[in-house]
């Protein structure tokens, strides 16, 4: 007999292989020196092994993971080739799949089925067969198949290969079904004791139950059905679905087994829920605020959204037995909450839509009638004005449709809402509400640590927010059985204190009774939260496979949850699908357009334009041209923009201003707000496609740059340079940009009215510069013509699928899954929007494309620094998204590792970073920098392995034995060690706390603090600012460490900095569109300036064009924005085409200017001015806001006056008393209106 080696790194393989060896000793039917030894992620190579494996006959290897380049295998697999010893590796789901040497093919296919078939025959056999190969051993039995796949139930002793017996034995046709798919291993092994629990609670709700086993990823070749045929054999008669739900229990990705495909899920047309079994042991589950670790994440949360999942929730824990096998033991009370969620999907199928209740919530921040339907880019007034059309189209009760969005939100104020301040009695009479009584038995059955700490929040129940006279009011507007309603505060509002002291708070007694209400007492048939984004998904509790003890949890419940959502908001998505179980619906970007130049910029570019042409016609005209360009320098408020330098000719001056309009210019600038379902038109659908072409698309190239190429120029020479003349046509560089402008609309407006059919291209040549161009300019120009009416136009028009797929949703319909990111930064392909739509999986980044790129940030920052400040920058401090990681493909994490000198290493083929490399300071030219990162509670539960690579990466590059000047992080490491030793740590602790360099909320938080601390006026001075920052953000996260709260060394990183980085990657939103950017970066540059005494040097990259990446200074960005979105007539006359909403975002905009200006000094006074100006004093404009929306008016006029109040702007005397009147005017006209309605 032999000597068969069998490892591997599987729990129950290696168990079952064991027992299988045991027994066959046992019997001597193998050698006493045949063994099996469990692998593992920490296995070394070492002498014990060449022992082992020195005189061993052959060797099989179930490897189970990322890949087959770990330290083990490294080591492994030349010493097996040194030895010439014959051996089978199975690395299915690598690369490589397997690896073989010495062994036959026909031997081969034979390991390969017993290895498949599974089961304790097989293995015996394998192990057998294995020892046959070497003594020529005749006897072992062929392989046994079992059952590739059947149904099973728990009230039966056989598995059923026919629906039709199984249906007639356990089902009733009255009834809903739920489909379950299950591991086909988990029945061979008898593991089913989850499947009967779950199987038992459907039918005790009354459902059918189809248990399906199967392989998670077949192989066809051994007659292993492949999933479609699964599905077509047990979930279908006659190619008709008889399953109402589709609940998948295995991890991975269906569709990525090849052996499932979307268009079968999308003709299938069920709704696909995902329900966990967990990797960890129960209790680690219960205690733990991670939830689910980074493989978990990867494997059954991250990959199941390919297929369009919608979450669920763990419905098992892995137990290991002491015989090394596993069994998955059922959560019983998460069985339930699973059974009842998919109870009421299939609800949504069977049910009428005449009898349904939809509950359609709008995001309300912060929670005043100027901001009801609060999202960003989205016109949510006139989006679910046209969604009650078509739900009444569609035979759901809808009693009144609203004739346009004025008349909606006048119906919505009517009623009551979050604005206590408005309530009238006559609102608090007939308002919907939660009797104190019924709220305190709902109290009464949630976990005992959730009343504890609602108790200790909030009080007894019911609580005093929104109680009047004991019961809890429910704003809302009643329409037949739709109720349009608020989503309540957070609860920070109410009690700004908490700010400051409890991060962990629970959302108030009033937050979760209202969602009580909506499911229990109204009874909800599903909800629509409506646009990006509300605050349910970040309620405290785990990052994913959320427990009872996790307000999304308690708060939403068993509610199905459709969620219209911005395609550009990656990570804040994922929050919504994994912790608000949502399946969302992404809708397209606001219109946008270049900003183009106007008042005294727009005169300001003429006479440069002047200047330049005179230099060579008319030199003795060019002093009177010089006072006036400076006389409008001044008038615009440019002279802190673009500096002049006496000591060198104006002409130099004139080229750096006529670039800094140029840039303004050529920026994008939102032109209005998207409205879901509705595709681009007229104007909007010609600048949409000018966007989406404005960038290369993958192969597809830049319009502008060959445009731009038939000059012989790159498109950004002619950018960066725009006060050159181009001498052919006398005009400057910046005219020129202009003429390709035009031409580029001349191509859009050429496309519309050819109805975009590409046959009719060779029409171009109409166009005499078409005619001029070369060959190769033809071609190219036409590639793009034909990507735009072959693929760009008709996605676009797909964008009806956004309301078709809410009303889909509604009706308990599969939605299929999509990509996100950002359409107009070369992601055309992202299209078309209406889908629902994934992240990525974290352990591929950085990719090498985003490597390069935040190689390229990196270095701008050093450069910029340096000729700043004359040296090279100590410590950077960086603000990390999960959305912006996912998006830019980990360009953010790229950039942290190159600044400390640090490379990732990547995985041939699956290109999974697997580890870091040191990059020599030969080869570097520099000194390693320190980098802190204040990470999102979002970036912390979505890219746990992230994190654990940048601790890595600082720890790696601390112990490097170099020169103090050369290694900043080692310099700094040696010296707060050493304080932390003098304080009484352990040389290692010290070591240890003084490395951290990934700081954030503390686990199940979200936020920094910052924009709640400022809404809510509870602050003073930039202290309070940074001890909020502080407060929220001092919990380090590295090695085993998750979360620990260490403020003193937060401060000392913060204190330290020399400079403060937040990157973008595309500029459909940007740092004054949302008051997450001032939260984060903002509050970081706070809290340096409160710490350190003295301002950071603060900068923005931008890579929304990859092939241009660009820095700013965060003052030099505000102004860009500022100027060429802000109080640009284009972006003021789009949002006045969407009312109500568009004065809304108008407000916004300076709330978030003047939070920005609080934390990081980005606001002057002409800046306010020009806000009073441009958006409250102008005749027009306050009009319109008095008609729409009169409490943003009042909003802006209070946000302009706290600014003056606050010292950040010294107002002109006539400007604050206009404000003054304003504001008092609009009160008077508000109390006026609240009197009709009492």
């Amino acid at each position: 007999m032999s000597k068969v080696v069998f490892l591997s790194n599987v729990d129950r393989r290696f168990a079952m292989m064991q027992a299988a060896l045991e027994q066959l000793r046992q019997e001597n039917l193998l050698s006493k020196d045949s063994v099996c030894v469990k692998l593992s992620d920490d296995t070394v190579w070492n002498d014990e092994w060449q022992k082992l494996l020195h005189d061993a006959d052959i060797l099989l290897l179930k490897w189970m993971g990322a890949g087959t380049d770990t330290p083990f295998l490294k080591k492994l697999l030349p010493f097996l080739k040194q030895k010439q010893l014959l051996y089978y590796i199975d690395a299915a789901g690598t690369e490589e799949e397997e690896l073989v040497y010495g062994i036959e093919k026909t031997d081969l296919e034979q390991l390969k089925a017993y290895s498949l078939y599974s089961g304790m025959k097989n293995y015996r056999n394998l192990l057998l067969y294995a020892d046959s190969i070497v003594t020529d051993r005749t006897d072992v039995e062929a392989p046994d198949p079992m059952y590739w796949s059947a149904i099973y139930h728990p009230g039966s002793p056989k598995v059923y290969t026919e629906l039709a017996a199984y249906k007639k034995d356990f089902c009733d046709n009255a009834k809903p079904t739920i489909g379950i798919l299950f591991y086909r291993d988990e029945w061979v092994w008898g593991d089913l004791t989850y499947q009967t629990a779950l199987i038992d609670e459907i039918e005790r709700q009354g459902m059918n139950a189809v248990c399906v086993f199967s392989n998670g990823m077949p192989v066809l070749e051994l007659g292993m059905p492949s999933l479609i045929k699964i599905f077509e054999d047990y979930f279908c008669e006659n190619g008709v679905p008889i399953i109402d739900v589709f609940v998948n229990t295995m991890k991975f990705s269906l569709t990525g087994a090849r052996s499932m495909t979307l268009d079968f899920l999308k003709k299938f047309n069920v709704p696909v829920l995902q329900a966990y079994t967990l990797l960890t042991p129960y209790q680690d589950w219960v205690d733990n605020f991670e939830g689910m670790n980074a493989m978990e994440v990867s494997i059954s949360v991250t990959m199941p959204e390919f297929d369009g999942a919608i979450h669920g929730v763990p419905i098992a824990n892995k137990k290991l037995l002491e015989n090394g096998d596993v069994r998955y033991l059922p959560i019983q009370e998460r069985i339930v909450r699973m059974v009842n969620k998919a109870r009421k999907w299939a609800a949504l199928r069977r049910k009428e839509n005449a009898d349904k209740k939809v509950a359609i919530i709008f995001h309300n921040y912060p929670p005043r009638n100027s901001n009801i339907g609060s999202a960003v880019g989205l016109d949510t007034i006139e989006s679910i004005r046209l969604v009650l059309q078509a739900l009444h189209e569609r035979g759901y009760k809808v009693d009144n449709i609203p004739d346009d969005g004025k008349a909606f939100i006048n119906e919505l104020t009517a009623n009551a809402t979050n604005d206590r301040a408005m309530l009238t009695e006559k609102q608090l009479a007939e308002a919907k509400k939660l009797s104190g009584a019924d709220y305190k038995k709902f109290f009464d059955r949630l976990a005992d640590s959730v009343k504890a700490q609602l108790l200790k929040d909030w009080g007894e129940a019911p609580g005093e927010v929104m109680n009047y006279d004991g019961d809890l009011l429910v704003p809302g507007t009643m329409n037949g059985n739709i109720f349009v309603t608020v989503q309540p505060p957070r609860g920070f509002g109410e009690d700004p204190s908490k700010i400051y002291h409890s991060p962990f708070c629970a959302p108030t007694h009033h937050y979760l009774g209202f969602y009580h209400w909506l499911r229990d007492i109204w009874q909800a048939d599903a909800v629509v939260h409506v646009g990006t984004h509300g605050s349910l998904e970040w309620l405290p509790g785990k990052n994913a496979g959320l427990n009872n003890t996790c307000y999304p949890d308690v708060s939403l419940g068993d509610l199905p949850n459709i969620y219209p959502y911005l395609i550009t908001i990656t990570g804040e998505g994922i929050q919504a699908k994994r912790r608000g179980a949502a399946c969302l619906i992404e809708h397209l970007p606001p219109p946008m357009t270049d900003a183009g130049v106007y008042d005294e910029l727009e005169e300001l570019e003429k006479l440069m334009d002047e200047y330049c042409h005179f230099e060579k016609t008319q030199p003795e005209n060019l002093e009177k041209l010089q006072t006036l360009i400076m006389e409008k320098v001044m008038q615009a408020n440019l002279q802190d923009e673009v500096i002049r330098d006496e000591e060198k000719p104006f002409n130099d001056y004139v080229m750096d201003l006529h670039n800094y309009i140029t840039d303004l210019k050529n920026m994008q600038v939102r032109i209005g707000l998207h409205v879901l379902g509705q595709p681009p038109q007229d104007e909007n659908l010609r600048e949409y496609l000018l966007l989406l072409t404005r960038l290369e698309n993958g192969e597809i190239p830049s319009l502008m740059q060959v445009l731009a190429s038939q000059y012989d120029f790159d498109y950004y020479d002619l950018l960066e340079n725009s006060g050159l003349m181009y001498e052919p046509l006398n005009i400057t560089y910046g005219a020129l940009i202009d003429k390709l402008r035009v031409r580029s609309r001349e191509i859009i407006i050429y496309l519309i009215e050819n109805s975009f059919e590409a046959e009719t291209l060779c029409g171009l040549e109409k166009f005499e510069w078409v005619r001029d161009g070369s060959g190769e300019f033809k071609s190219r120009l036409e590639n793009i013509c034909i990507y735009i009416c072959d693929t760009i136009y008709p996605n676009l028009m797909l964008t009806t699928q956004e309301r078709e797929n809410l009303l889909r949703g509604l009706e308990g319909q599969y939605v299929e899954p999509g990509p996100s990111g950002a359409p107009s930064s070369g992601g055309a392909d992202l299209l078309p929007t209406g889908r629902n739509f994934y992240g990525i999986d974290p352990r591929n980044l950085p990719t090498p494309a985003a490597w390069e790129i935040g190689k390229n940030l990196g270095d701008q920052v050093i450069e910029r620094y340096i000729s700043e400040e004359g040296r090279y920058p100590e410590s950077v401090g960086i603000v990390l998204w999960s959305g912006a990681n996912m998006r830019s493909h980990g360009q953010c994490v790229a950039e942290f590792l190159y600044l400390l000198g640090v490379r990732p290493q990547w995985q041939h083929g699956s290109q999974r970073v697997i580890g870091l490399e040191i990059i020599p300071l030969m080869e570097l030219k520099r000194p390693r920098i320190d980098v802190t990162a204040r990470i999102s509670g979002l970036f912390r539960d979505t890219m746990p392995s992230v994190m654990d690579l940048l601790d890595k990466a600082v720890l790696l590059v601390g112990e490097l034995e170099e020169d103090s000047e050369q290694n900043y992080v080692r310099k700094h490491l040696l010296a707060d060690s050493q304080e932390l030793e003098a304080e009484g740590l352990t040389k290692e602790d010290a070591w240890r706390q003084a490395s951290f360099r990934i700081f954030g909320d503390e686990q199940g938080v979200y936020g920094a603090g910052v924009a709640a601390l400022l809404e809510a006026k509870n602050w003073e001075s930039i202290d309070d600012i940074a001890d909020v920052y502080v407060r929220w953000g001092a919990h380090a996260y590295g090695g085993k460490v998750k979360g620990k709260f260490l403020p003193q060394q937060f401060r000392k990183r913060m204190g330290s900095l020399d400079v403060t980085i937040k990157n973008e990657d595309n500029h459909e939103t940007n740092m004054l569109s949302s008051d997450d950017y001032n939260a984060y970066h903002g509050g970081m540059i706070a809290a340096v300036r409160s710490i350190k005494g003295s301002a950071p040097r603060s900068y923005c990259g931008d890579s929304t064009d990859k092939s241009k990446v660009v820095m700013h200074s965060v003052q030099e960005e505000a102004k860009r924005i500022f100027r060429s979105e802000a109080i640009n007539p284009k972006f003021i006359e789009g949002m006045m085409k969407h009312g109500y909403k568009g004065a809304a975002d108008m407000a916004n905009y300076i709330a978030h200017s003047f939070q920005w200006d609080a934390t990081s000094a980005v606001m002057e006074d002409w800046m306010y001015e020009k806000y009073a100006e441009k958006y409250t004093f102008d005749p027009k404009v306050q009009e319109w806001l008095r008609d729409v929306n009169p409490w943003a008016l009042q909003r802006m006029a209070e946000i302009l006056l706290e600014a003056e109040q606050r010292g950040l702007w010294q107002a002109k005397p006539e400007t604050k008393a206009e404000l003054q009147k304003i504001y008092l005017s609009v009160e008077g006209e508000l109390e006026e209106r609240s009197d009709e309605h009492s």
